[in-house]
């Protein structure tokens, strides 16, 4: 991002340091402001900092000799700058190398015409140097506001507004995340860049994504609106109609032809029904079915696609706020009918039991033994009915436990 100082702060040690104070013309002043932005922009920093790393590792692998540190501190303090260890000499010249441009750049802006017509042609200097670093770009297009969200914001708001929200967002977060590369690059080589920078740098990064969003999203509006009056034309002259009035476009409804009205309905639907809605999508999955939420969105009135009326039973309780009680009663409603049938089941079983141990009685009169078939069909009586009185057991628990009875 760019550097917003733009050596604002006066350099009082100029004529110490081998600069005199005669102006500059507006041209080097705003090549020297070029110069100074593209120095901060990410790709200039990465690639100043793995050139000092290689330095540094290429001169331990040649043992290269350390120069004290107090007669670098002596020798370059004029500079401002400050060696807290012994330093090889191709690792100082680099440093030295950069602060002597840098000051030279202040100079240079410090010395530049003043006022507001000034200023505002080095921010915009600094802002188009900063579009000419692609990661500039790249993170200020990082995915963080979410896309429901812009369609709302863009619906009642507007594309202009909403997109400058979105590229405030986003371009913060990427400013944030390209800074600390910037922040190490220059305390690596002593430049004037501290944690103000850095947080002016992160403000500018946001102002830059807003801006950066609004003009991409107004080039491709300007191209949409083309496109769409060339297809016009071309209709009206395939059917032969002569009409000279503008068409209406709604570039909600051609970036969005799809599911806007659908999102927009699911995102205003009440809580129950989103509940409800993933609850039959996960139940779909997990059995194996293919998900088909239709029937439970009709339930809610913002989401309903048809006139079908719902039957009042299932809108006994609730209108049509709670889709979890609505299958409940449904759930209810079929377990009495599961108990009707399971009350005859259990009749049908009682006389089968009388049956059996009417068998049992005789042949035990006659001295006969059990007949294996006999005592195999009682098991499995026993067996469906302690199953059936299980399962409708829990079954009614669950309901008396949602009901809180």
């Amino acid at each position: 991002m760019a550097n917003l100082t733009f050596g604002i702060d006066v350099n009082e040690n100029a004529k110490e340091n081998g600069y005199d104070l005669y102006s500059t013309t507006l041209k080097k002043t705003l090549g020297a402001v070029y110069e100074d932005t593209w120095k901060f922009n990410p790709i200039s920093s990465i690639i100043r900092s793995y050139e000092l790393s290689s330095t540094q590792k290429r001169a331990r692998e040649e043992d290269e000799p350390l120069i004290p540190r107090d007669e670098l501190n002596n020798k370059y303090s004029d500079l401002g700058l400050v060696f807290d260890q012994d330093e090889p000499q191709s690792i100082v010249d680099i440093i030295v190398d950069r602060k002597e441009n840098e000051r030279r750049r202040q100079s240079i802006i410090q010395r530049g015409p003043q006022g507001f017509l000034p200023g505002t042609l080095k921010f915009l200097t600094g802002l188009g140097t900063s579009v000419l670093d692609p990661i500039n770009i790249g993170v200020s297009f990082i995915p963080v506001f979410g896309q429901l969200r812009f369609q709302r914001l863009a619906r009642s708001v507007g594309f202009n507004k909403a997109r400058f929200v979105r590229g405030t967002v986003e371009g913060s977060v990427g400013a944030a995340v390209v800074e600390p590369f910037i922040y190490s690059a220059a305390q690596k080589e002593q430049a004037d860049y501290d944690l103000a920078d850095s947080f002016l740098n992160i403000g500018f990064g946001t102002l830059f994504g807003g801006g950066l969003h609004v003009g991409a999203g107004k080039l491709k509006d300007i191209k949409t609106i083309k496109d769409f009056k060339r297809k016009v034309r071309k209709a009206r002259e395939n059917l032969g109609i002569k009409s000279t009035e503008e068409p209406e476009i709604d570039l909600y409804k051609i970036y969005y032809p799809e599911n806007a009205d659908t999102m927009m309905k699911l995102d205003k639907a009440k809580p129950e029904t989103k509940k409800a809605l993933l609850s039959k999508a996960i139940g779909d999955i997990l059995s194996e079915e293919q998900v088909d939420v239709r029937k439970t969105a009709e339930i809610d009135p913002s989401l309903r696609t048809t006139d079908e009326v719902i039957p009042e039973k299932i809108n006994r309780n609730t209108e049509f706020s709670n889709p979890d009680k609505v299958e409940l009663d449904t759930l209810e409603k079929n377990i009495g009918n599961e108990r009707n049938v399971t009350k005859q089941v259990d009749l049908d079983n009682e006389a089968l039991e009388i049956q059996v141990n009417e068998i049992r009685t005789r042949q035990k009169e006659l001295g006969i033994i059990d007949d294996p078939e006999v005592k195999s069909t009682q098991d499995e009586i026993d067996e469906v009915s302690a199953k059936e009185r299980d399962i409708n057991n829990i079954i009614v628990d669950a309901i008396n436990c949602v009901n809180g009875k």
